[in-house]
């Protein structure tokens, strides 16, 4: 078994950075990285962002980071319109649409992504929607 390298390279140091700075947490940017939340918090207390090289590639992934977050949550606000459209709601998958469409309108807010109470409002009001819907077809 390959053991990982102890350092991280200055591209994993700006992509730390640049998550960070987008409102990822340490533990959500070493899942992401693949790397020990211990390492990522280690070097996002450092001095290692003093570097210049570091600061243009951490703006490089930011910009990245933002224009992906853009065209994800416009797809699933997308997806998400089309089944309350069609009225084929699928709570599983409504769910899964409202919670990532969420966490990426708070990262590209730059806030926490570890808030998840407007998620449960988001729910309920999926939930009152549907009712509504099935009370009018009914009624």
């Amino acid at each position: 078994m390959a053991r990982k390298k102890l350092r991280p390279t200055k591209k994993e140091l700006a992509q730390f950075k640049a998550l960070n700075d987008l409102g990822l947490t340490p533990n959500a940017i070493a899942a992401r990285t693949d790397r020990d939340p211990k390492t990522v918090r280690k070097y996002l207390q450092s001095e290692v962002y003093s570097d210049p090289e570091i600061t243009r590639m951490v703006d490089i992934i930011k910009e990245k980071e933002v224009k992906d977050l853009y065209l994800l949550g416009a797809k699933a606000r997308k997806r998400l319109h089309e089944l309350l459209d069609e009225g084929n709601t699928k709570t599983i998958e409504t769910v899964a649409l409202m919670d990532r469409s969420f966490q990426q309108r708070r990262l590209l807010e730059g806030q926490s992504t570890e808030n998840f109470a407007q998620i449960h409002a988001d729910i309920a009001a999926i939930r009152a929607m549907k009712k509504e819907r099935e009370e009018k077809e009914s009624g």
